[in-house]
């Protein structure tokens, strides 16, 4: 029903958040609602659902490295949202998913910390229970599960291999200097020549052999896509396990040029719903619901005014010498 941008002072390195509301909400009225959280490795995502399962709100944000001042722009968002609606919003539940729920539900006190696998699976199930292939393409991995009666009965992840990645896409419409709200419109009905399927650097050099050899900016970005596509089908994918019933789940979903070019190379309908940059956030919100919570931990909205310290270490139980927060 709305959709607008929100910016804060009141938080650190501040992010801004896209905000989308999709209830009819009405000033006066407290909505007792389970948030769910999805912190990804590029984007910080939340979702506001009432106990009825209806979808009141979502946020959607830049993770940028700092999680935790992802978290609080979002938390800062809610707090805007119900002083500009002049409503309340109780939370009932609090859960997390992402690479960073542990981090993220340890701060703020959740009561329900699970993978994104499972998350996204439950969403697709809610939003169309004959699903049975989910496709999804993040920002620095992709995913492809296949569903039965709304159980995973396969999921593979592919965290290896930026080349079927939403990241590459945004760098490449980046150095073309094309925006991603354009991108899609730009590379509608354009023929585009093959480029490497298998690897960033080889894409690249064949992107910039095209453009040398005259090729249009735009054909090139439709040449991006189905590399997207071929990569996906042959790197992550069991093509032969695809079902009937696909959704495509992710913010590389709003791309509606990279569905054209999946329905193209896959001979079916591909499903995106309105809520496809969420669906991990709204999987967790929806486990909440199911199983209901008694006494919630989470720590309140407010904690997006609080200083929250952190401190790094690095751990030398092996070589990898992976930096703690």
């Amino acid at each position: 029903t709305e959709k607008y941008g929100f910016e804060t002072e009141k938080v650190t390195f501040s992010n801004r958040v896209e905000v989308d509301i999709y209830a009819d909400l009405r000033p006066g009225t407290t909505y007792s609602v389970y948030l769910g959280i999805d912190v990804g490795s590029t984007s910080t995502k939340a979702v506001l659902l009432a106990q009825d399962k209806d979808v009141l709100a979502g946020f959607y944000t830049r993770t940028a490295g700092r999680p935790l001042a992802a978290l609080q722009s979002i938390l800062a968002a809610i707090d805007d949202l119900m002083s500009k609606k002049r409503i309340e919003v109780k939370i009932a539940g609090a859960g997390t998913t992402g690479s960073g729920r542990k981090f993220i539900g340890q701060v703020i006190g959740v009561d329900l910390i699970i993978d994104e696998i499972s998350a996204h699976a439950r969403a697709a199930y809610w939003l169309n229970p004959e699903v049975d292939t989910i496709i999804e393409i993040g920002g620095q991995d992709s995913k492809f599960t296949t569903v039965k009666n709304g159980s995973v009965t396969f999921a593979v992840m592919n965290t290896v291999c930026a080349a079927g990645t939403g990241s590459f896409i945004e760098e490449q419409a980046q150095k073309l200097g094309c925006t991603l709200t354009d991108y899609a419109a730009r590379t509608e009905h354009k023929r585009s020549p093959i480029t490497s399927d298998r690897c960033t650097v080889l894409r690249v050099r064949d992107i910039n052999h095209y453009l040398s050899e005259g090729y249009t900016i735009d054909e090139v970005l439709a040449a991006v896509l189905h590399a997207i596509c071929e990569n996906y089908l042959t790197k992550v994918a069991v093509e032969g396990s695809i079902g009937n019933t696909v959704l495509f789940q992710g913010a590389t979903a709003k791309n509606r040029a990279l569905i054209e070019a999946f329905e193209q190379r896959l001979k079916k309908p591909i499903h995106v719903s309105k809520y496809c940059h969420l669906t991990g956030a709204l999987g967790v919100a929806i486990l909440l619901a199911d199983h209901g919570v008694g006494e919630t931990k989470f720590r309140g909205i407010d904690l997006y005014r609080k200083n929250i310290p952190l401190r790094f270490d690095v751990c030398n139980l092996c070589t990898n010498h992976c930096k703690i927060r």
